[in-house]
C-alpha cells in the first residue's frame, strides 16, 4: 500500500477516526446542549445567564455507575445551594470545619471510592 502511494504520489496520513464518544469533555457537552437549549428558549443571548445553574443541576445529579454526584466524587462533600449559603451559616461552621469529624468522612469517602473501583 505505501508503495502504491508512492507511485501515486499519494500523502497518506495516518489518524484515529473522530470519536466523541471516547471524550469526556464531549460527553459533557453533548449532555449541556440540550438542557441549555431549553432553558434559553428564542433568546439566545441569556445562555451565560442559563448557564450556572444548569452546571449545578449536572454537578449534583446522582450518577447511576457511581451512585453519587459528580461534585461528591470531585470535592468528598455535596454541594450547598445558594439559599443554603445565605441563610444556614451556622451549619456550615458547625458540619464543615471541625478537624475531629474531618478523619471519619475522609475514611468513608475512600470507602465510596474503593466500591466505584470495584464496580468499574
Amino acid at each position: 500500500m505505501q508503495q502504491l502511494c508512492f507511485v501515486l504520489d499519494i500523502n497518506q496520513s495516518l489518524i484515529p477516526v473522530y470519536h466523541p464518544q471516547a471524550n469526556p469533555v464531549e460527553r459533557k457537552n453533548r449532555d449541556l446542549k440540550p438542557r441549555l437549549a431549553m432553558m434559553v428558549g428564542n433568546n439566545h443571548t441569556l445562555w451565560i445567564e442559563k448557564l450556572p445553574a444548569i452546571r449545578f443541576a449536572l454537578n449534583t445529579s446522582k450518577c447511576e455507575s457511581t451512585d453519587h454526584t459528580a461534585a461528591y466524587l470531585t470535592f468528598a462533600r455535596e454541594l450547598r445551594t445558594l439559599d443554603q449559603v445565605n441563610t444556614d451559616l451556622r451549619s456550615v461552621i458547625h458540619n464543615d470545619n471541625f478537624v475531629p469529624e474531618f478523619t471519619p468522612y475522609l475514611k468513608r469517602f475512600e470507602g465510596y471510592m474503593s466500591q466505584i473501583k470495584r464496580k468499574h
